[in-house]
């Protein structure tokens, strides 16, 4: 029986009220040995709360004098703190016999008599609380050697009581301080063999070892945590003594421990040692019982490790992958491993239709993560569905991430003779980027020869506009980097400003730069490169830019000013001010939000006062349209006849490229002003012929 498992039993005796019985049992007990005594008071806790306190105080009195008797002076010191506690007894002998058990438990602390001396257990007012703050001071004592995060292994040096503070020299700092009160918390005691106690004390033995023998040094340093290990955390342990450029073949050494087994994915996995039952037998047993998921990731891991292992899993994945509610995403991936691990190819191929046939091709490409097994979903979808796939491929471009996959879906689509499909996406992403960031950027970077007639007559001037006013958005903020290339020299950038870029839409990028931004490095480049392609842009020179604008938008964009200036930005002044005094402002959230909402509010207002300093008024009633102008709407038709289409052009407030509202400045528009009826144009990708022109309303 344990130490806690008589328990159950003591609440029978209790319940019998008999006290002759629940001595015997006690005295059984006590010869049996006192241990900690942790269970013995809470067996005494329960006898006071069925009214028994005296025989509860006696029985209490008799652990103290068998612990005593016993040398179990851990139990004894627990059972003479009850004792002081409930007031049962001599105090000033349970106090003399507190202090014989602290001499007894921490015999050889250099600081013993010293901390004995300030924290008089026979003196103090409160010797309970005394006792505390005691073994506090001894479990730190000087000589001590304890590890702290982000500073390695050290040693106390010093232990201040007046002061409250402990200092510990550590590898690369010393007398570090470390508040007594923080002490438990922060500093986890290194026991003799430690890694990290080792790495303190005999540095040169230790390295010469974790080279010698890495799968042993990573034994090492595992025994030695509580928990399983990170592979961040299992290279800190080493600070010092393998050199950063060796870690790499190191660890690809130290991890085919036969013992090691690892769990989670990407960077949250985590390390551990295999018990005394062995690496595999753990596996098998862990496998056995896991969920799916669990399955998939305990093969990835350890399929290889045997045939016999392999084969065991591969079987197993291919089974559950065919079960009713799996999640699709997750039987697929199943499938995949099982096709590793060597099971008939022939029943994974019948096993995949499956899954596709319930799941339907949309919702299990929408459950697979992985690019790569998407990739294979679509492969599939191709081979097997020769009349639907297009419609797939051409729907899931809308949902996929991978610039990779854009690419291969688009070019898919281009060779199988359906170019509309993808020129119909690329206009959709371009019409609404934040809505497709991934495919935003794609659509800049792909240099697929198949799809640049598609996308290369879109890379123009009014593109370069609007990936210099979307690139710092937060949306835009996993392709940072990606668009920094794009937005560089020798990007597209570049060749857009080179060979396609206007005046007006260098105006509207320098305008976009005024503001602050973080991609400093590109902001500088473009400013410098639209302002040498429009010296007329630079600084100092002579910009007479004119908005135009119907008289509503005026009056709108006026009240707009005016409620920013008069109402938010107040407001957000206010709110920082308020904020200020919340504290630490490296920490405060509140303040940072509203200074960055302070910033954009003011950059509109310079915008639209800038903008309103500009404006000209289009009245449409009054416009001559002998020619294609502002305030304009001109009609096209195709040359071989077929659907007209009607495109308005007004002012950059106006425009709403969906309802076929263009801005005067944009690539589209500029191709078609000053146009008569009867000319050719080329607009959005296709040959036209100015049908008429009318006044837009």
């Amino acid at each position: 029986m344990n130490e806690t498992g008589w328990l159950e039993e003591w609440n029978d005796v209790i319940a019998g009220r008999n006290p002759s019985a629940i001595e015997e049992f006690w005295l059984a007990r006590l010869e049996n040995g006192v241990g900690d005594g942790a269970a013995f008071v809470e067996a005494l806790k329960r006898l006071r709360s069925a009214g028994k306190k005296t025989l509860a105080a006696t029985l209490l009195e008799l652990a103290a004098a068998e612990a005593k008797e016993e040398g179990a002076w851990e139990g004894r010191k627990r059972f003479l703190s009850e004792l002081l506690r409930l007031g049962i007894g001599n105090g000033e002998e349970r106090r003399a016999g507190l202090e014989e058990c602290v001499r007894r438990l921490w015999a050889g602390r250099p600081s013993l008599d010293k901390l004995l001396k300030r924290f008089s257990l026979v003196s103090a007012r409160k010797p309970l609380e005394a006792l505390e703050s005691l073994e506090a001071w001894l479990e730190h004592d000087v000589g001590g050697v304890f590890a702290m995060a982000g500073r390695g292994p050290g040693r106390v040096v010093d232990a201040n009581p007046q002061l409250g503070v402990l200092r510990l020299d550590f590898e690369r700092e010393r007398h570090v301080p470390v508040p007594i009160d923080a002490a438990r918390k922060y500093l986890t005691p290194l026991p003799p063999g430690h890694v990290l106690r080792r790495r303190l004390e005999e540095k040169d033995t230790l390295a010469a070892e974790v080279t010698r023998d890495p799968q042993g040094a990573l034994a090492a340093i595992l025994e030695g945590s509580e928990a399983p290990m990170s592979v961040p955390e299992i290279k800190a342990a080493l600070v010092g003594l393998l050199p950063e450029d060796q870690w790499t073949a190191w660890w690809n050494r130290a991890k085919k421990n036969p013992r090691l087994l690892a769990a989670g994915s990407g960077s949250r996995v985590q390390y551990r040692l295999a018990g005394d039952l062995g690496a595999e037998e753990e596996i098998r047993a862990e496998f056995a019982s896991a969920p799916l998921a669990r399955k998939v990731e305990l093969a990835r891991r350890h399929a290889t490790r045997n045939r016999e292992l392999s084969a065991i899993m591969g079987a197993e994945l291919l089974k559950r992958a065919q079960e009713t509610g799996v999640e699709p995403g997750a039987a697929w991936e199943a499938l995949a491993l099982a096709t590793r691990t060597g099971v008939d190819a022939g029943e994974v191929h019948a096993a995949r239709e499956g899954v596709l046939a319930q799941a339907g091709a949309k919702a299990l490409l929408e459950s697979v993560n992985e690019a790569a097994q998407r990739e294979a979903v679509l492969d599939f979808v191709r081979e097997h569905d020769p009349s639907g796939w297009v419609d797939v491929f051409a729907s899931w471009l809308e949902h996929e991430t991978s610039a990779r996959l854009l690419g291969k879906v688009a070019a898919a689509l281009v060779d199988a003779g359906k170019s509309v499909r993808a020129q119909s996406f690329v206009d959709q992403v371009l019409v609404q980027p934040a809505r497709f960031p991934a495919a935003f950027v794609w659509a800049c970077e792909e240099a697929d020869e198949g799809l640049l007639g598609i996308l290369d007559e879109r890379r123009g001037g009014s593109l370069l506009v609007r990936l210099v006013e979307l690139a710092e958005r937060r949306v835009f903020g996993p392709f940072r980097g990606r668009l920094r290339e794009i937005l560089s020299a020798g990007g597209l950038a570049e060749r857009i400003i080179r060979e396609r870029l206007t005046a007006d839409q260098g105006r509207r990028i320098v305008q976009i730069l005024e503001h602050p931004g973080e991609l400093a490095d590109e902001r500088n480049w473009l400013r410098r490169a639209v302002t040498a392609r429009f010296p007329e842009l630079r600084p100092g020179a002579a910009i007479e830019e004119v908005v135009p604008a119907l008289a509503e938008t005026v009056t709108r964009l006026q009240a707009e000013l005016r409620n920013l200036l008069e109402k938010q930005i107040p407001e957000t002044l206010r709110a920082i001010q308020e904020a200020r005094t919340h504290g630490d402002l490296s920490e405060n959230f509140e303040y940072h939000a509203a200074r960055a909402r302070q910033e954009y509010l003011s950059a509109r207002a310079s915008e639209l006062q800038a903008d309103l300093g500009r404006v000209r008024i289009v009245n449409p009633a009054t416009v001559d349209i002998g020619r294609v102008r502002v305030g304009t709407r001109v009609w096209l038709e195709p040359p071989s006849g077929g659907g007209r289409r009607a495109v308005t052009i007004l002012g950059p407030y106006e425009a709403d490229p969906a309802k076929g509202i263009l801005s005067h400045g944009s690539e589209a528009a500029q191709a078609l002003l000053e146009k008569t009826p009867g000319d050719s144009v080329k607009f959005d990708g296709g040959a036209w012929t100015v049908a008429s022109i009318e006044r837009a309303i």
